[in-house]
């Protein structure tokens, strides 16, 4: 009898060793499967596109159209100022051979004082000195100062106001109408003519004359 109780208070303890045991176990094999509550969690940084490094060749190959844009300006700029030399030229060449026709002598009549309103009436030579603080007369080029005569030696006699013969000392200068000041102009001759070059105000010339009669 004795045997027996002890036999059943051991195969207890044994098995009551042998629940906790398989407690202790299920209990740490939960605890494995349990998430990491206070583990840090792992943020994904914000993508930024980078964009890619482009070579000399690819930059110079970008850049062809905007240089093929400035080459065509500068073109143009070069043959716009390259035809205005000619035509500039060509205006001067016919001055001078009109010029040249009128060295025997030629007659101007000068009809009245005043400044450009009087010289648009185109009627004839107009005394602009009130204007231009020096003697001086002026004519539109297309009004008759293409035919005053420029050549040095050549005579141009003065009807009205101003009235007398002048012999052409030549040209002493040509001035831009739009940028000039009256001071540029030259001072210091008997008289001055006034014209644009082929009507065109950026090539205002001026003839200086000495009186001779």
């Amino acid at each position: 009898m004795r045997r027996t109780l002890r036999t059943t208070l051991a195969l207890t303890a044994v098995a009551g060793v042998m629940l906790a045991l398989t407690g202790a176990s299920l209990t740490g094999a939960q605890a494995v499967m349990q998430p990491h509550q206070f583990a840090p969690s792992f943020v994904v940084p914000p993508y930024h596109e980078v964009a890619p490094v482009k070579t000399d060749a690819q930059l110079v190959a970008a850049a062809a159209p905007e240089r093929a844009v400035l080459a065509a300006r500068a073109k143009a700029r070069a043959a716009a100022a390259a035809a205005a030399k000619r035509a500039a030229a060509t205006a001067h060449h016919s001055y001078s051979a009109t010029s040249a026709s009128w060295s025997s002598g030629r007659t101007l009549n000068v009809w009245t004082s005043g400044f450009q309103t009087q010289v648009n009436e185109c009627r004839g030579g107009v005394d602009l000195t009130a204007a231009y603080h020096t003697r001086t007369v002026g004519e539109h080029w297309s009004c008759g100062g293409a035919s005053f005569p420029e050549t040095p030696g050549a005579t141009i006699r003065f009807t009205g106001l101003d009235a007398g013969t002048y012999r052409v000392i030549g040209r002493v200068a040509t001035l831009n109408a739009y940028t000039a000041k009256t001071n540029s102009i030259p001072h210091g001759y008997a008289m001055l003519f006034q014209t644009c070059l082929n009507g065109d105000s950026h090539y205002t010339i001026f003839i200086a004359l000495a009186r001779v009669g």
